[in-house]
């Protein structure tokens, strides 16, 4: 047995111990890396894989975080926080000399060979090219790179900004540029718009790159202006994400249609009693009610969802100051409900995961929310009751489905 985890095996463990127990192993399960661990894995990962020819590697890493209220401000300018992550990822870079560019992932035994001048790829290759051609700095040459990390992919957009911010500073690393915060922000957020093929939300993107210690970021994507937000008292809850999509691909169709909603909802708005308003941020929340009977019912629930998520975050940040984190919890499950019925972001394991989060409301968890707009939904509770809670819903939930249930703590 491994002396560095605990056990409740034995008569001399009471009952009421062993969920704490299975709790702390849990944890020490889920550690994890420095950000020089990372570096150093993805360095060693492309020697491994693709040997010492070229260039010394240049890597950089950078921090996970998730979306808590964000996904929203995709669409128009909002408030989004976000919450810090322990995991991250790192990327290391070469020029290499031969014909194509070279992609090892770690757990992943093959090697991607693709052309990084084409942004026409999809997935992986395509928002590589993207950043590449963000960054304009190959003129034509081709890279060996290495990705190592601990960040769910199911997340999107977080996901996608924090590989997105290590990629461009790498470049910046092997090409002798200065990285400038606002030079690699602009640059990682135009890769991302193009990939996309819309608006992506800076709130990822700064999120990323802000070197905060405090557990959430209030970030303002009008003015790129961004708040750490510290937890006051000594209650501190636990976060747990479960996952179950698990691929590089943004929901092109789906998002590109929600863009489309919004931009109908603001025209129908503009034509219905509310001719200056440029921006569903500046509807009053006093009008919201005007609003939505002025309105034809294609864009009721548009406006309605975006505009309660975007009220809904100063809601959660003055439930942070006072940790209420039942409050909290509570405005998680109405987002859901939410993004359930008004805003066609989610499946029946969505579903499945919030009933099990309603069960164990008496049990410590406090709420679940989608993040990222696919297969991936974070969780709040106290700290001692997220890791079973995790290994229930993996083993509840994977009865109902084919895809394969993750789950992390944060």
């Amino acid at each position: 047995m491994d002396s560095n985890r605990l056990s409740s095996e034995g008569n001399n463990t009471p009952a009421f111990v062993r969920p704490f127990l299975h709790a702390l192993n849990r944890m020490q399960a889920d550690e994890v890396l420095r950000p020089t661990q990372y570096l150093e894995r993805a360095r060693i990962l492309m020697v491994d894989r693709l040997g010492l020819a070229g260039s010394m590697p240049h890597a950089s890493f950078a921090r996970g975080i998730v979306g808590v209220m964000a996904d929203h401000t995709h669409y128009f300018d909002g408030f989004a926080l976000m919450l810090r992550m322990k995991q991250g990822i790192s990327v290391a870079l070469r020029v290499n000399q031969e014909q194509t560019t070279r992609i090892v992932l770690e757990g992943v035994s093959s090697i991607l060979n693709m052309d990084d001048r084409d942004v026409n790829q999809r997935g992986l290759k395509g928002l590589l090219a993207h950043v590449i051609a963000s960054v304009g700095l190959s003129e034509g040459r081709q890279y060996d790179i290495s990705v190592v990390g601990g960040i769910p992919t199911g997340l999107g957009a977080a996901f996608h900004a924090a590989f997105t911010v290590a990629l461009v500073k790498a470049l910046h690393s092997a090409h002798d540029v200065e990285s400038e915060k606002s030079l690699v922000r602009d640059q990682a957020t135009e890769a991302l718009v193009n990939w996309y093929g819309h608006r992506f939300s800076p709130a990822y993107v700064i999120g990323v790159m802000e070197e905060f210690s405090s557990p959430f970021l209030l970030v303002d994507t009008s003015t790129l202006e961004s708040l750490p937000i510290e937890v006051t008292g000594k209650t501190r809850p636990g976060w747990g994400i479960v996952e179950w999509t698990r691929d590089w691909e943004p929901g092109f169709v789906a998002s590109a249609s929600r863009m489309k909603w919004t931009h109908t909802a603001l025209k129908d708005l503009k034509g219905r009693g509310f001719p200056k308003l440029t921006s569903l941020r500046d509807l009053e929340h006093r009008d919201l009610e005007k609003a939505m009977d002025s309105l034809p019912r294609r864009s009721r629930n548009v406006v309605k969802h975006l505009v309660l998520e975007n009220r809904n975050v100063q809601k959660l940040v003055v439930a942070i100051k006072k940790a209420d984190w039942q409050f909290f919890g509570a405005l998680m499950m109405i987002s859901q409900a939410s993004k359930n019925a008004d805003w066609s972001t989610t499946d029946q394991i969505h579903s499945r995961v919030t009933q099990e989060t309603e069960s164990a409301s008496m049990d410590g968890i406090f709420g679940a929310v989608q993040s990222g707009e696919g297969g991936c939904m974070v969780v709040l509770g106290q700290p001692f009751s997220i890791p079973s809670f995790l290994d229930n819903v993996r083993e509840k939930v994977s009865g109902h489905t084919k895809e394969e249930i993750e789950t992390f703590i944060v």
